[in-house]
């Protein structure tokens, strides 16, 4: 890779990480520019340079999450049952539980619900949940995401197969 890539990337990695950092000790609406870039140890036209905002960051935050779901479960067989799935994804979502507070408690739930939208109209294990028939499928993903935050607000208590099970039993009607 050329070296200002491998150089730029750091910095947003910096500037990613300072945030993160940041909102676990803030509210995200206090934090400055100022603050993420001092922290990040870079200067504010680095900082501007690749974002136009905070939000910008928190956006490119949110398509990593989604790219992690989506790299964790497109790979497995198209014949897998969907329990088995699903039960990956918690597993996934169990590992992203800070990540995805820090987006929810910033204030990014719509965007959150959207991209779980885009992920369960594109996963392949989901065929009968497609752009044709969407309200299936906004009704999964919606359930989805009020199951999340309530499993995270009560600490994980199921394994990532109880939870599977769980929500499996209310949406086969879905698949």
């Amino acid at each position: 890779m050329d070296k200002r890539k491998e150089a730029n990337l750091r910095v947003k990695r910096n500037i990613v990480r300072a945030l993160i950092e940041l909102m676990q000790k803030k509210n995200y609406s206090d934090i400055s520019v100022s603050e993420i870039t001092a922290l990040a140890g870079v200067s504010r036209i680095s900082y501007y340079r690749n974002y136009d905002s905070k939000e910008d960051i928190l956006t490119e935050s949110l398509e990593s999450l989604m790219t992690h779901f989506s790299e964790e479960i497109n790979p497995l067989p198209l014949h897998t049952p969907s329990r088995r799935v699903m039960s990956r994804f918690f597993h996934v979502a169990r590992e992203e539980k800070d990540h995805f507070m820090l987006l929810h408690q910033a204030g990014m739930d719509s965007q959150l619900q959207n991209g779980l939208d885009e992920f369960i109209l594109s996963c392949p294990h989901f065929p009968s949940l497609d752009r044709r028939r969407t309200y299936p499928a906004y009704l999964f993903s919606g359930a989805l995401f009020r199951l999340l935050i309530r499993w995270y607000d009560n600490d994980m208590n199921e394994n990532d197969t109880e939870l599977a099970n769980i929500f499996c039993q209310y949406m086969d009607g879905l698949l």
